[in-house]
């Protein structure tokens, strides 16, 4: 079934945040075609490690093609190499393992969002995946010091660049009890302020309705904004629910709290985003 094009009265899709992910180094021209279908950010993942600020070389060559073309960047933040790494070094000493992690996290954020500003780049947004840790083997952690982690990296990136927009991630975009709870328990631990609760979703009829429950609480308990992630969809034209029945059901969120959604570089070959 080809997507359904839907035109709710008095709902206007043009103000949605249009995000299209793509890997770093794309071509100009590709991410312009993106523009041209109604993408207005590039959301790209950096791998994180140690020195990554020494390697910042293409990454700000990237931002500053985005930048070009009058788009906003989303500078995708994947800390498991970088913590990985650290793991490799400490072993199974989890306080060690905490401490270096924590101190990594922030350092290497700051450094190389440091080098993007002094480049003339930025990003409009980070994002942080926060089911990150449930990858994490051979070390077991408190949500307390997870917590402290995701605090460090965010303080890193509001330190260079306080305006930049935090999203994190979650892939409980249907179960609004585990959701619910993993974002209490973070304000509870001391979580730093973010911004974007973002859910990774797979289009479909018969979870649907329980998607948009979960993105109507979590707006009003928490009161952020909310986006929706389908980049595991490559392709969108033949589901029987489509980009534009998520981007009315995105605008329905309360208290206009319905922030956008993240399509895959491919899906927009064939999807039809409604203006």
């Amino acid at each position: 079934m080809r997507n359904r094009i839907i035109h709710i009265e008095g709902i206007d899709m043009s103000k949605l945040c249009r995000m299209a992910k793509v890997t770093l180094g794309t071509a100009s021209d590709r991410l312009n075609v993106l523009k041209t279908k109604g993408i207005d950010t590039i959301y790209s993942v950096i791998g994180m490690k140690n020195g990554i600020y020494d390697e910042a070389a293409p990454i700000i060559g990237f931002a500053n093609s985005v930048k070009s073309l009058g788009l906003k960047w989303c500078a995708g933040i994947d800390l498991l190499p970088l913590y990985q790494g650290v793991i490799a070094e400490t072993g199974n000493d989890n306080r060690m393992f905490v401490r270096k992690a924590e101190r990594a996290g922030f350092e290497n954020t700051h450094k190389l969002f440091t080098a993007l500003q002094g480049a003339g780049v930025k990003a409009s947004f980070a994002r942080i995946d926060i089911d990150l840790f449930n990858s994490l083997g051979g070390i077991s952690l408190s949500f307390e010091e997870q917590t402290r982690m995701l605090n460090a990296v965010i303080n890193g990136v509001k330190a260079v660049e306080p305006a930049c927009r935090i999203i994190f991630n979650s892939v409980d975009s249907i179960d609004n009890e585990k959701a619910k709870k993993w974002f209490n328990r973070f304000q509870v631990s001391g979580g730093k302020g973010f911004d974007i609760i973002s859910l990774s979703y797979e289009l479909n009829a018969e979870t649907f309705f329980t998607l948009s429950q979960n993105m109507s609480d979590l707006s009003r308990r928490f009161d952020k904004d909310i986006m929706i992630d389908i980049c595991g969809h490559e392709k969108v034209d033949d589901l029987d629910i489509g980009v534009a029945d998520l981007d009315s059901a995105i605008e329905l969120v309360p208290m206009e709290k319905g922030f956008g959604a993240v399509y895959a570089d491919t899906a927009l070959d064939t999807a039809v985003l409604v203006a």
